[in-house]
């Protein structure tokens, strides 16, 4: 509150030089990008509830796996879902879907992107869309929930879904996962008893769910991680089957004794050890991008020691809040993560470049040696 003057005089007051505080940046804001029975066509849609999506999609219906994937989101426990929609038809091309992909730049922030109608393209086509997706989710530092482009007869085993995702060099990405097999939910349509679709939007919601719940940095699998609204896997897979899709880098979606349907798996598609697992991965582009967004004033600063020092702080406030929360492995913060800006990670070069480097060290809950994140700013050069 400022002082209020009463008397004349003279009066000096000092000026703070607290540091903003580091704000978590969402961890769970989705894009569906498809085809819908109407609603706004080729713009964006910020929906925040699943009566909200009906009242504006008018309905769910059987043939729009876009409309009962969202549906899946919110009934996972999405709660925050930015509808592209590309019109009122499945196309057998991927030209709509790229020209959708176009306009997340338009989205303030997103981390999750799903695009059900991949799996009614064939293989070429499908390839084209996840070509133009791999940029963009670099970009955003956000996931992609990969749906498999079904008709093709391919993949009539999970032999061949192995053979053909190892092929597929362009998805083999930290940032791409893949589920199989199809969830079965029920049809809008009373007389039609189920229907197969793809996962994404189920796994979307359950990320969300999880966030919120229990944290980023927990693995969207094992009991916690069930499946809402399901009734059934197609096709369900044994144990051999299982064991095989794990080892290729893949998620299985299982039935529980207990009856319940989970996810029994949280890789990556990417070989890299480093971000073979799912949390670590999100846990590392949350952190990026929290830390660069939360440490922004910066470019406005002298490159200098008493900025590297109030960023330090700032960081390890953050780092501590999180290692409380349980984000991170070791029992002492010392263990479990480590803060670096300063002489050692910025040179004289870069100084005079206006370049100042912000380095981060954490240690994962899954298995994994210390992961480090390089973050870059620009300032001020120096005169």
């Amino acid at each position: 509150m400022p002082k209020i003057f009463r008397t004349p005089g003279v009066d000096i007051q000092e000026l703070g030089t607290s540091t903003p505080p580091i704000l978590g940046t969402s961890t769970s804001t989705a894009v569906v990008i498809g085809t819908f029975p109407k609603g706004p066509q080729n713009r964006l849609t910020n929906i925040l509830s699943l009566q909200a999506f009906v009242n504006t999609y008018d309905g769910l219906k059987t043939a729009h796996l876009s409309s009962l994937a969202a549906k899946q989101y919110f009934d996972n426990g999405g709660k925050n879902l930015w509808v592209i929609s590309t019109g009122t038809s499945p196309s057998k091309t991927a030209s709509a879907l790229v020209k959708g992909l176009a306009r997340l730049s338009s989205i303030p922030s997103w981390n999750i992107l799903f695009i059900p109608e991949t799996t009614l393209l064939p293989i070429r086509e499908a390839a084209q869309v996840f070509q133009s997706v791999l940029p963009l989710i670099q970009q955003h530092r956000a996931m992609f929930l990969l749906d498999l482009p079904q008709p093709d007869p391919l993949r009539p085993t999970v032999n061949h879904l192995i053979t053909w995702v190892r092929a597929q060099t362009a998805i083999q990405h930290p940032n791409m996962i893949l589920y199989y097999p199809r969830v079965q939910v029920r049809s809008p349509i009373a007389s039609s008893g189920t229907i197969a679709i793809p996962a994404s939007g189920t796994m979307a919601g359950v990320f969300a769910r999880l966030d919120s719940t229990r944290g980023i940095w927990k693995a969207p699998a094992g009991t916690d991680a069930t499946l809402q609204a399901v009734v059934g896997l197609e096709p369900p897979l044994t144990s051999q089957e299982i064991n095989r899709l794990t080892s290729a880098h893949m998620n299985a979606l299982i039935q529980l004794p207990s009856s319940a349907y989970v996810a029994w798996g949280a890789r990556t598609l990417s070989s890299d050890p480093e971000w073979k697992y799912v949390p670590v991965r999100r846990t590392a582009l949350f952190l990026e991008s929290s830390v660069e967004q939360g440490t922004a004033w910066a470019v406005f600063e002298p490159n200098e020691e008493p900025l590297w020092a109030r960023i330090r702080q700032s960081v390890q406030n953050f780092m501590e809040g999180l290692f409380r929360q349980g984000a991170f492995q070791g029992t002492k913060s010392q263990d479990a993560y480590f803060v670096k800006c300063g002489r050692e990670t910025t040179t004289a070069a870069d100084q005079a470049a206006g370049l100042i480097h912000i380095m981060i060290g954490f240690a994962p809950l899954k298995p994994a040696e210390f992961v480090i994140l390089k973050i870059t700013h620009k300032t001020r050069p120096a005169p």
